[in-house]
């Protein structure tokens, strides 16, 4: 069995990206507010308004689907992250869920598609593999913000520190690999 060149393993923590503070900033007063008209809707249900009724079942709605999208932001994504390995071959990359002890995606560097990486002021970010697609989503007749992108790139190297170098050495594995694929 092939040895990787570099295993990496994702930081336990919560990832913090751009689409992510997105994604809170639009849940987070949308959370509040449907706890409001539950706590509203309770209310007039007490007192007998049968007029409250829709309020409430309007807030139940609204909080089950933000509790679900700030459950899978905060928690879920987390203890995903915690089961990946990034396993570098010198003619592949794979990640690797240890738990499951399951290949989820697994690429070759001589068909590897772009690459970027992003990263934040304490070296700490991701690597995107594939296309990178913005966090708003422009349409419409007069090119109009129409909603935030909720989707995650398919491939995405996530919690790595000191990402520029890792994003560095993935470059130099993939530039190598594909210079040798074009001798032969």
């Amino acid at each position: 069995m092939e040895q990787p060149v570099k295993i990496l393993k994702p930081l336990n923590r919560i990832p913090f990206t751009l689409a992510i503070f997105m994604r809170l900033l639009v849940l987070i007063p949308i959370f509040g507010i449907s706890i409001l008209m539950m706590v509203t809707g309770f209310i007039g249900a007490f007192k007998g308004e049968l007029m409250e009724l829709p309020t409430l079942l309007v807030g139940i709605a609204f909080f089950v689907i933000t509790s679900f999208f700030l459950l899978n932001i905060l928690v879920l994504k987390k203890r995903r992250l915690s089961q990946l390995q990034y396993l570098f071959y010198p003619d592949r990359l794979v990640i690797y869920n240890e738990q499951k002890d399951q290949i989820l995606h697994e690429v070759f560097y001589d068909q590897f598609p772009d690459f970027t990486f992003h990263e934040n002021l304490t070296n700490f970010g991701h690597i995107v593999i594939g296309k990178n697609e913005p966090v708003m989503a422009r349409g419409g007749i007069f090119g109009q913000n129409y909603g935030i992108n909720m989707k995650d790139p398919d491939i995405m190297l996530e919690n790595l520190p000191e990402v520029k170098k890792e994003y560095l050495f993935l470059k130099e594995l993939v530039e190598a690999q594909q210079k040798n694929s074009a001798k032969e």
